[in-house]
């Protein structure tokens, strides 16, 4: 059986997702939807792009701050954020680490702690949004969120034991390529401690970047004449973020799209159309904000040899 590579791997998850958006597109008639993005104002979208576009650089910030300018923390933001997108449970993020240059256990335990930021802080503001409205299934979302921010948390906390992973590659060899693995992992892990002093910022900087990215989805729906509370956004931003760290549903798939879809509409009352009028503007503006600000972080490439 042939073995998918990444690149067919992510070329897959992509026909999937347009499937299933095309499936909706189909059900619900091309009229409507195209009546909903005719009628959308404009100057909402262009300030949802903005913020769209703020929130993004306060993250290019916050790995500029971390990790500051000598290991390139401008381009590794860009390459593991690229990667992410496409792949299984966001273990794409961690692509930087397959250079030679940036393999080294400072980018790993920072890839790391970031993602376990990123997702505590979308998840927490979820949780927030979740118990302040009535959604169905509530505490089933609320045991799912728990699940995952407590499997990351051991996760991180058992990355941190240097002493463990000693021990573990004495007893696979040190020599060995588990050996040298594991050896790593527990230099990674002191590289975790080492960031304690730089959490408190970057979480903060996380957190406004998560009030930021649910400020946007209120002015992507006002955009189309629906409002939708703060509470509501919060939980719809919460949602998708369990769904796509699922392995199964990366946001490829258009899974995560459709979960918060559901959301919206149930609990929202936002009408099928707008909810796949505004799923488009919202995937073709975060895409032309990222790789447009992507190109302007060319510079900063070319100079780290990508």
């Amino acid at each position: 059986m042939p073995v998918l590579t990444r690149r067919s791997l992510a070329a897959l998850l992509w026909v999937i997702g347009a499937g299933v958006f095309a499936a909706f597109v189909v059900v619900v008639g091309w009229r409507p939807i195209a009546d909903a993005l005719a009628n959308a104002h404009v100057g909402k979208l262009t300030g949802m792009s903005l913020v769209t576009v703020a929130a993004l650089w306060l993250r290019v910030y916050k790995w500029r701050i971390a990790l500051g300018p000598a290991p390139g923390a401008i381009p590794l933001f860009w390459m593991s954020k690229a990667a992410g997108e496409f792949s299984p449970g966001r273990v794409g993020e961690l692509s930087p680490l397959l250079l030679k240059r940036y393999r080294t256990p400072r980018i790993a335990a920072w890839i790391v702690l970031d993602r376990v930021l990123e997702m505590t802080a979308t998840i927490g503001l979820g949780v927030a949004g979740i118990l302040l409205i009535r959604v169905p299934n509530q505490t089933t979302a609320i045991l799912a969120a728990s699940l995952i921010s407590f499997s990351m948390l051991a996760a991180l906390y058992l990355m941190s034991k240097r002493a463990l992973f000693e021990w573990l590659a004495a007893w696979a060899g040190s020599e060995s390529r588990i050996g040298r693995a594991l050896l790593f992992f527990a230099e990674a892990g002191s590289e975790i401690r080492a960031f304690r002093g730089a959490m408190p910022g970057a979480m903060v900087i996380t957190l406004i970047a998560g009030f930021a990215d649910v400020w946007a989805g209120m002015l992507l729906y006002s955009a189309f004449g629906t409002h939708v509370s703060f509470a509501l956004m919060a939980a719809v931003k919460g949602l998708h973020a369990i769904t796509s760290a699922i392995p199964l549903t990366p946001n490829a798939t258009g899974v995560p799209y459709l979960t918060a879809a559901v959301l919206l509409h149930e609990v929202g009352g936002v009408s099928s159309e707008v909810l796949i009028a505004a799923i488009a503007v919202a995937v073709a503006i975060t895409n032309i904000v990222f790789w447009l600000s992507a190109l302007a972080a060319a510079p900063s490439l070319r100079s780290a040899n990508f």
